[in-house]
């Protein structure tokens, strides 16, 4: 009979893979579909070469500093340790966690570029047909991304303290989740530049200038905008909710093994993201055969987000039932309640941004009444929404860290002790991977969303009126779920953040040789390194959000240029056009402007963590931590659903209207313009730098933990080090920010 741990073994190694392989099936069931429109395959290869050029040229621009990150993190992690088994199998989890990452990401995209053309061909047999095709095609990208992290950090983990005693093999195992975040931050930031940017470019010209609809094919922007959909929503979002996945197993993992938990324990977090996993591949099964009801949209709603429950009931009832059986009973009750809190918080940050982005709440219907008056009102009812709209994501997310943090402290034991502030700690780390566990069933309604989204666009430019209300319906979805899962992402970055945050302290105790009381006691707020950090850290926030938004403007402000020229000399807006627009321009241009642009933010990123950890010691790098997070957390929301809510603001106008003083207004009305100009600015807001403070918040983190044996070791030993720093830090500094004006 198989013993539990060999049991746990193999389930979190074969789970994945039959994850990936049901990813493979997907993949291949929808990519079989042959449209028969011969323009919807021609378009829809456009824009998925268009794609796939574009994350290439990413990732040989990403590739030098990879390199360089990992021979550095070698040479750093052989200095501190004098061991080159120890240093390698660092420099390995870099290169795993990035490539990772990388992977998952170019696999999803893959297949959610070619799926459009089905999904709007299969429409002509129904909403059912259309709605599984897409589905199918995100769930490539959710289980893919599910499946490879887990499979990694349990590879590792297994091989790793299997060569290393403890702590050790965790410290070496740590790295990963800098190559992941590294990885999400560029994507980010850059993907971000690009969607946005051409967004933005099409729409001033078509929508507002020539008043041609969003997706009229005489456009040269309109191929770059569906690029755009899916870079920034599809391999964007992907990217930094694996990233967050990876921190927050590789944290788990790292604190259960600096705490000296037991074993069950450690390969506690790697089992609840199995069990989560099983959850998902049973719960995406819903979403298939017809769709029925009067409203077929409604209809349609209820079997994705019936996917979604039916994987946490599924998931609450499996975690509970191997919490019950491996763990004494008031120790069980602790891990099955704190990961319950963690899926729970999944949907109340779900329906929070909903409430504050969709128009079928007060919120968007409130902004887009203010567009009767002027664009300025919209502009600031909006900001006022999405100020309103952080709080109740940061109380579940505060409750939720309160609550398993008791939990923690009442009912897990710590060396056979109970009643300790490590067994807190722990608690909140489950918390926080029962979040992050429902990785794969939520990018799968992500992912589903630029499916849907390109579906509509190649429905209008090939003339398919008569599956427009199909489509348009299932974009309309897809919005929706774009909207929300971008509160998931930024709420999985804030625990997964907070995690590091705290192994990060408890490495540095362990390589000063200090107790944790010692520790605390240095870490007083009227310490002026803590207050120097925490205004770094605040600067650095502003600093990013700074850049990505001013890239988006170059960028766009070129194509609009582009545009314009085309349409002057192309005469390509005439009734019966002799030339076709020269969509690759409109591309190449929004390309070199997005990868030109992301790596003074993305560095900076990597680099200023480094100058104040060595310059001001561990304790001035702590307050930087707190001041990204505390000012990173909530602008994030801010802006993602400010965003949100202007888009819907405007979509509302253009589905419904809206009735003042007996008054209807629609579509091409006043109001209608007044409502575009806050969709323009929240495009940024909420595609660029909103979902880009993700990654920043975690890689200030993950850089922070693998250079925290240099930083302790330099600052505190080496007076000549620690002044040159102090010398040369602002100096740094100064030139990043001359590279960025």
């Amino acid at each position: 009979m198989l013993s539990l741990k060999l049991l746990e073994l193999l389930l979190a190694i074969i789970v994945p893979i039959i994850g990936l392989a049901l990813a493979g099936y997907n993949a291949s069931s929808v990519l079989r579909i042959k449209p028969g429109k011969k323009e919807l395959t021609e378009i829809n290869m456009l824009i998925a070469e268009g794609a796939k050029t574009f994350l290439m040229r990413e990732y040989k621009t990403i590739l030098p500093t990879g390199i360089v990150l990992t021979i550095l993190i070698w040479i750093t992690y052989y200095l501190i340790f004098h061991s080159g088994l120890m240093a390698g199998l660092a420099a390995l989890s870099f290169a795993l966690g990035a490539i990772g990452s990388a992977v998952a990401g170019y696999l999803g995209m893959y297949v959610t570029t070619r799926s459009a053309a089905k999904t709007a061909w299969m429409a002509k047999n129904g909403m059912g047909a259309a709605l599984s095709t897409s589905f199918k095609a995100g769930t490539v990208m959710g289980l893919s991304l599910a499946s490879i992290a887990l499979l990694i950090v349990t590879v590792l983990y297994k091989a790793y303290s299997s060569v290393l005693p403890n702590p050790s093999w965790a410290e070496a195992l740590a790295p990963v989740a800098f190559g992941a975040s590294l990885i999400s931050l560029f994507i980010r930031v850059a993907g971000g530049i690009y969607t946005k940017a051409a967004d933005w470019g099409a729409d001033i010209v078509g929508k507002v200038e020539a008043g041609i609809p969003e997706d009229d094919p005489r456009n040269p922007g309109v191929i770059a905008d569906n690029v755009g959909d899916n870079v920034g929503d599809c391999a964007g979002m992907a990217s930094d909710v694996y990233e967050s996945f990876v921190v927050v197993l590789a944290g788990a993992l790292l604190l259960a093994a600096v705490f000296g938990l037991s074993t069950k324990l450690i390969m506690l977090s790697i089992m609840l993201a199995a069990l989560t996993l099983i959850g998902t591949l049973i719960g995406i099964q819903v979403v298939r055969g017809e769709v029925r009801g009067k409203n077929l949209a409604a209809a349609a709603m209820g079997k994705l987000n019936l996917a979604l429950y039916t994987t946490i009931i599924v998931t609450a009832i499996l975690v509970a039932i191997y919490s019950f059986l491996a763990f004494p009973l008031m120790e069980a009750v602790a891990i099955f309640v704190s990961d319950l809190l963690g899926m729970i918080t999944a949907i109340v940050v779900l329906f929070a941004t909903e409430y504050f982005t969709h128009y079928t709440f007060p919120p968007v219907r409130n902004i887009a009444r203010q567009a009767v008056l002027s664009a300025s009102n919209v502009i600031v009812a909006g900001y006022s929404y999405g100020l309103l709209s952080a709080i109740p994501t940061i109380l579940m997310v505060v409750a939720s860290l309160g609550i398993s943090f008791m939990l923690g402290w009442f009912f897990i034991p710590v060396n056979g002790v109970v009643h300790t502030v490590e067994g807190g700690i722990f608690g909140t780390a489950v918390a926080s991977v029962g979040l992050l566990s429902l990785a794969g069933i939520v990018i799968s309604l992500d992912s589903y969303g630029p499916v849907s989204d390109n579906a509509g666009g190649l429905v209008e430019m090939t003339g398919m009126e008569d599956v427009r209300e199909i489509t348009d319906s299932l974009d309309a979805i897809g919005n929706t779920f774009k909207a929300t899962t971008k509160g998931y992402a930024i709420a999985s970055a804030g625990l997964a953040a907070l995690i590091l945050f705290i192994g990060f302290i408890y490495e540095v105790v362990e390589r000063l040789g200090i107790t944790l009381t010692q520790a605390l006691g240095e870490l007083t707020v009227i310490d002026p390194r803590i207050i120097i950090g925490a205004l770094i850290g605040v600067a650095l926030v502003y600093f990013f959000s700074s850049q990505t938004l001013a890239s988006v403007g170059k960028a766009a402000g070129e194509l609009v240029e582009e545009i314009r020229r085309q349409f002057r000399t192309k005469r390509i807006l005439e009734l019966w056009p002799q030339e076709k627009p020269d969509y690759n321009r409109a591309i190449d241009i929004v390309t070199r402007h997005a990868l030109k642009n992301f790596l003074v933010p993305g560095l900076s990123a990597v680099i200023i963590p480094i100058i104040v950890g060595l310059a001001l010691g561990w304790i001035g790098l702590v307050g930087t931590i707190f001041g990204v997070i505390l000012a990173g957390f909530p602008r994030a929301l801010l802006m993602a659903n400010a965003g949100g809510a202007w888009d819907n603001a405007k979509k509302y106008i253009e589905i419904e209207g809206i009735e003042v003083n007996g008054q209807k207004f629609g579509k091409k009305s006043e109001p209608h313009k007044n409502a575009v100009v806050g969709d323009v600015v929240g495009d940024p807001f909420k595609d660029t730098t909103g979902p880009s403070l993700n990654p920043l918040i975690k890689v200030v983190n993950t850089v922070s933990i693998v250079f925290a044996p240099v930083i302790a070791a330099v600052s505190l030993t080496n007076p000549v080090a620690h002044m040159t720093i102090t010398l040369i830090g602002p100096l740094l500094m100064h030139l990043i920010l001359a590279l960025a004006i």
